[in-house]
């Protein structure tokens, strides 16, 4: 037996490169499948602790895939809205505590969440740099989309466009970035988070009229007679609060 297992050896080692290239492939067929099979059930694990993590969710009568999908992984998919009125019928019962959830608009690929204070305490959020958003207009990054983004406390970022061939529909609004959310690892860190009534204002339920008497607008005059100021046609890139 000692001299097949010396033929054996010294046909590997004459053939190095085949034996090689078949061992490799032996171990891919292997591990290959096994790793794949061990990273779903990671994926599905996590992605159900954070249902299970979900007592209840409530939205209007559509796809409960869809309804699932944007509220806890902040799907692209857009449910039916569901009125403010219920939220505040469902607090006034006593029942539950409601946390309003409004993911239909983005920021340079990323979701913007319109909530409340209530949504960092019910998942666990910590704020990691800055403070937390107290105020319309300001917003609290996750951690990857800071990272990616370059921004921090003090930056602005604005929100994008539905469609930029609609000229008459949403408006970007320009945002005041207070804080940045630590690794929360979960689709948290790739989210920017804003007032529910934040999102409303980009939705245009809410507006304002550009004061022309103030000096910073002084571009958007075309005459002043006294009191009476003539503005141009100009038109600005974003809305601000």
């Amino acid at each position: 037996m000692s001299g097949v297992f010396f033929l054996a050896w010294r046909y590997l080692l004459w053939h190095r490169w085949k034996t090689a290239i078949l061992v490799l492939a032996v171990t891919l067929v292997i591990y290959v499948p096994l790793a794949l099979q061990l990273l779903v059930q990671q994926t599905a694990t996590d992605m159900t602790a954070r249902a299970d993590r979900s007592p209840l969710l409530v939205g209007s009568r559509g796809s409960p895939l869809e309804l699932v999908l944007n509220s806890l992984y902040f799907s692209s998919g857009q449910p039916p809205a569901l009125e403010y009125v219920h939220l505040e019928k469902l607090q006034a019962s006593g029942l539950v505590e409601p946390i309003p959830l409004y993911v239909r608009f983005q920021s340079q690929g990323y979701p913007i969440v319109g909530t409340n204070l209530d949504y960092f305490a019910f998942r666990g959020l910590q704020i990691g740099v800055g403070r937390q958003m107290v105020s319309l207009g300001e917003a609290v990054l996750g951690a990857r989309v800071a990272q990616r983004l370059g921004i921090g406390p003090g930056d602005s970022i604005a929100s994008s466009p539905e469609s930029v061939f609609d000229l008459a529909g949403v408006y970007p609004l320009k945002m005041q970035v207070v804080g940045i959310l630590a690794p929360a690892y979960s689709q948290d860190d790739e989210a920017i988070f804003v007032d529910v009534k934040t999102a409303w204002i980009i939705q245009g339920l809410g507006h304002g009229h550009q004061d022309l008497a103030r000096p910073e607008s002084a571009a958007a005059v075309l005459k002043k007679d006294g009191d009476r100021i003539v503005a141009n046609a100009a038109l600005v890139q974003y809305n601000e609060i």
